[in-house]
């Protein structure tokens, strides 16, 4: 490493960055983050792991690197053109599926097997609908956002929506939190189910 960036950047995270690059895509999750989604995804070997907006995959070549052969990453993009092309960039591990659709509804509807880590990269999801998240969480689930701090991509609206967000998180009644003015800025939380 040198100071905080990694050096050791995954081969397919490098792969969607390039892509990302030449289209200018400047949503994708920075390197830092990207190391930190790595070390997360080890934690829970045999784990089911959630994307919620997948872009182009650079966060989602970052999990994969971290993720053990038995885990799972499932990738939600709502916007069909940028789902292809992450689904392209992954195609080669078979860990990975990655879904077009919009997640909130996806999120709603699904009835399979609670996750072990959610890394929201969504508006909607992140800001408005936690509750469908936080329903398809496993017990001791780890649940990750960012782009928590000012970058020349936010909109004149998303400030105040930060600000509500940062002081909802703390007190998240199932989460366990620690903020993250890191990188993009990041929150990191334990989901535990309230007992009783």
């Amino acid at each position: 490493m040198t100071g905080d960036l990694p050096i050791d950047i995954p081969p397919l995270a490098a792969k969607a960055q390039a892509i990302a690059d030449r289209g200018q895509w400047r949503l994708s999750s920075e390197p830092r983050t990207g190391a930190l989604l790595r070390t997360l995804a080890a934690s829970k070997p045999g784990g089911r792991i959630l994307e919620v907006g997948a872009g182009l995959g650079v966060g989602s070549a970052w999990l994969l690197a971290g993720m053990d052969p038995d885990a799972r990453l499932i990738g939600l993009e709502v916007h069909a053109k940028v789902a292809g092309i992450c689904r392209d960039v992954l195609a080669a591990d078979p860990r990975a599926e990655i879904i077009t659709t919009n997640a909130t509804t996806w999120l709603e509807e699904y009835d399979g097997p609670p996750f072990d880590l959610v890394f929201v990269d969504t508006t909607e999801a992140k800001f408005h609908r936690r509750d469908v998240v936080f329903k398809n969480l496993a017990d001791g689930a780890l649940f990750v956002a960012d782009d928590l701090l000012p970058n020349d991509t936010w909109t004149a609206d998303h400030p105040a929506r930060v600000e509500r967000f940062r002081k909802e998180i703390l007190t998240e009644p199932d989460l366990v939190v620690t903020m993250l003015d890191w990188a993009s800025g990041l929150v990191v939380g334990t989901y535990r189910k309230r007992r009783g």
